[in-house]
């Protein structure tokens, strides 16, 4: 299991060429994140992911165009929290076997609260947290999957600017996310890079 923020913008920016005086698009100095959390297993099959917006309300247009399943939650400041955590826990539960599985993440302290183990003991997961300092070199994930997605990402939302002319209509946010994203994660997620990630990790 990881998590990955998400800027709903450009993660890289590019160089451009232009004639002088012509404008461009610029682009606000600070960029509103997104969390994304998901998890894979060794024949790379994914789970739909949580998306985490901030915010405290949500609005229902945030969820259009989401990959089936996605399940969406609102935290203070759009990252992972305890109480979110747990909430992942119970989305994981739908979609896992029946028997016991070993769910693998990072030591976060949003991942390490006694109220975490009752949950996941409830849906017969057992827990294991990377040791520290570690989870650059032993999150298989990280690599695999959201590095890519960054890449892509950067891609569509580029694709996404030259089909939008007009400047205010440019803007990345909560309701033009799951656009980009939907397209965005099938090739991040891809079954070949979830394994690969697994079996160099």
């Amino acid at each position: 299991m990881d998590e990955n923020g998400c800027r709903l913008a450009l993660h890289e920016s590019p160089d451009v060429l232009a004639k002088k005086g012509v404008k461009r698009f610029v682009a606000p100095e600070h960029w509103e994140n997104v969390t994304i959390v998901s998890r894979g297993n060794a024949i790379g099959q994914v789970i739909p992911p949580m998306i985490l917006f901030k915010g405290k309300r949500r609005k229902p247009e945030w969820g259009d165009y989401l990959p089936p399943g996605t399940a969406v939650e609102m935290t203070d400041k759009g990252s992972m929290n305890t109480a979110t955590f747990i909430k992942w826990i119970h989305h994981f539960a739908k979609y896992k076997p029946a028997k016991d599985v070993i769910l693998i993440f990072d030591g976060a302290s949003s991942h390490l609260d006694p109220k975490i183990c009752d949950v996941a003991e409830e849906h017969n997961i057992r827990l294991y947290c990377l040791p520290t300092n570690t989870t650059h070199e032993l999150q298989p994930m990280d690599k695999s999957v959201f590095k890519p997605f960054e890449s892509y990402w950067d891609d569509e939302v580029q694709l996404y600017w030259s089909t939008h002319e007009r400047e205010e209509n440019r803007a990345i946010n909560k309701r033009v996310f799951g656009k980009i994203f939907s397209k965005v994660w099938p090739k991040a997620a891809s079954p070949v890079n979830v394994m690969s990630g697994i079996a160099s990790g």
